[in-house]
């Protein structure tokens, strides 16, 4: 449906009352009387030649038909007794009519047995040469007879087609051979006679084949529109090419007005379009302020948006452009200080990580000589502070410095099996169930240590986030693409606005640790060329869903 309020469509209503309703009118009128001269010329007079001309070649081909009949009924036609004198005489004169080349005996396979020469016969396969190849002629039924053909006259030769029956063996009624007589194509086109009206109506014989004759039997290619006749046999008709361009010259002249019209339309039309143009300028005028806007740094420059137009479409792609390329800049941001902040967190992690070591020698030491159990107790202490800000360490080491992936082929079976073994201590412990599912056959192609780290710390977290009672479940299937390894629980859930930050680093809502578990785990499953997911609804449990490579049979 066309919108009112678009530009282009104001501009197409107005061009088509310019230009097109007048040429319409004009056209109109110019095909009311071509078609009214047509009609007369193609009147009774023509109908009734059409009629006369399928009924002399509708009588020619019964006859055809009819001489069939008599050879094909005739008794011992084929076979050793059609040797006889009587038989070949009676072959030799219905062969010798004008209309025909000759009479063909084809044998059961469809083989050429045997021909009768008529009068007009010559060459190939009268007298010498290979018979004609007939599995590519169109082929016409009709009754008992089939009408294989035509072929058009060429290389000196005439045209022709056949007319065939089959003949049956008297005592046991099966199929003998067949019987055909080759007929002349002359014979048919010549009776469709000349036209009354000279050149402007040419008589074609439509054939088999979409192939067209003249009067002579030669392949024609009509001028003008065809008035068929009624069909003489399937795929044969006889049809008038008409020429009405001579009789259209009173028309010249409209024609000579509607090209005048046409000229005089198009330079309203220029004129017209010319006014729009410049309302259009000053419209354009405003998407060039926000281009220099945007260009100058100016991201949230908006555009004015009015009306339903294609102006206003673009003004509306320019801002959704504009948005999202300020997001996009400020996704390019975040990543820069990510990465300075993980190169921040490696030299940190360095400096720290070698005094630590040194006071937690020296503060072990001191416990094993300390006496007094008040002592004692802080300095132990004081050893398990330092070893939870070592773990913190190698966290920020592992952020900042992730180590290369070793690619190899890792069993999912086995690698359940190995997270199984460490996990199940732990699980007890805390009273939870947890279930392997999926298909273990499955083969990942992958960092073994990172795939371990990876499941290991979503575990952890799993099931940090159940009660006693609660599960964690370990899947997986196959994947197009890949496989599929899923951590669920059925802990508290992810708040909605917590989900969207849970993998940014340090980003925690527990009272320890260093939120940077799940950031590693993305870390290493992008190192991998994975892709990592997390569903979470508060009260129904988290599941972390991993996308990784699988082995190919033969890697």
């Amino acid at each position: 449906m066309v919108r009112t309020k678009s530009l282009v469509s104001r501009y197409l209503l107005v061009s088509l009352l310019a230009a097109v309703v007048p040429l319409a009118v004009v056209g109109h009128l110019y095909d009311t009387y071509a078609r009214d001269m047509l009609e007369a010329l193609t009147g009774q007079r023509l109908s009734a030649q059409l009629a006369a001309t399928a009924s002399r070649i509708g009588a020619f081909f019964d006859s055809r038909i009819y001489q069939l009949d008599t050879l094909s009924n005739y008794p011992s036609i084929q076979g050793e007794s059609a040797a006889d004198n009587e038989i070949a005489a009676i072959l030799r004169i219905e062969a010798d009519v004008p209309d025909l080349y000759g009479i063909w005996f084809f044998d059961r396979v469809g083989g050429l047995d045997r021909v009768i020469a008529g009068q007009a016969a010559s060459g190939a396969p009268y007298w010498k040469g290979a018979a004609p190849d007939l599995a590519e002629l169109p082929r016409a039924r009709t009754g008992a007879t089939e009408i294989v053909g035509p072929v058009p006259p060429k290389n000196g030769a005439p045209g022709w087609f056949l007319m065939r029956q089959t003949l049956r063996d008297p005592a046991t009624g099966a199929e003998s051979g067949k019987i055909a007589l080759h007929v002349r194509l002359a014979s048919v086109t010549e009776l469709m006679g000349a036209s009354e009206l000279g050149n402007l109506v040419q008589p074609v014989l439509l054939a088999p084949g979409g192939m067209v004759f003249d009067t002579v039997g030669r392949p024609a290619r009509p001028v003008g529109d065809l008035m068929s006749g009624p069909e003489i046999a399937p795929g044969w008709r006889v049809a008038l090419a008409i020429q009405p361009e001579a009789l259209l010259g009173p028309f010249n002249q409209a024609r000579h007005w509607l090209y005048m019209l046409v000229v005089g339309s198009a330079a309203a039309l220029i004129v017209l379009f010319l006014r729009l143009s410049n309302r259009l300028r000053q419209r354009l005028r405003h998407l060039v302020v926000g281009a220099d806007a945007v260009s100058a740094g100016r991201l949230d420059y908006r555009l004015p948006e009015r009306g339903d137009d294609e102006i206003n479409v673009v003004s509306r792609a320019f801002n959704a452009m504009s948005e999202k390329l300020e997001r996009s800049i400020e996704r390019i941001v975040s990543v820069e200080k990510m990465a300075v902040l993980g190169q921040f967190a490696t030299g940190v992690a360095h400096e720290v990580r070698n005094p630590m070591a040194a006071i937690k020698t020296s503060v072990q030491a001191l416990a094993r000589n300390e006496k007094v159990a008040e002592r004692k107790e802080i300095l132990t202490g004081v050893s398990a502070e330092i070893d939870r800000l070592a773990r913190v360490m190698e966290d920020l080491l592992e952020y900042g410095r992730p180590r290369s992936p070793e690619t190899t082929r890792i069993p999912i079976r086995e690698l359940f099996r190995r997270v199984e073994a460490l996990v199940t201590p732990e699980i007890e412990r805390r009273d939870l169930h947890f279930a392997v599912l999926g298909e273990g056959d499955l083969v990942l192609l992958a960092d073994r240590d990172h795939m371990m780290q990876i499941l290991l710390n979503l575990i952890v977290n799993a099931m940090q986030a159940c009660a006693a009672g609660g599960a964690v479940t370990l899947k997986a299937q196959a994947a197009e693409g890949g496989v599929l390894v899923a951590v669920s629980d059925t802990g508290d859930g992810i708040a909605d606005g917590d989900l969207p930050h849970v993998m940014e680093p340090f980003f925690t809502t527990r009272s320890f640790g260093t939120g940077l578990g799940l950031s590693i785990c993305r870390q290493l499953v992008a190192v991998n060329e994975g892709t990592i997911d997390i569903a979470s609804r508060p009260g129904e449990g988290t599941v972390v869903t991993l996308l990784l490579p699988r082995a190919a049979d033969g890697d």
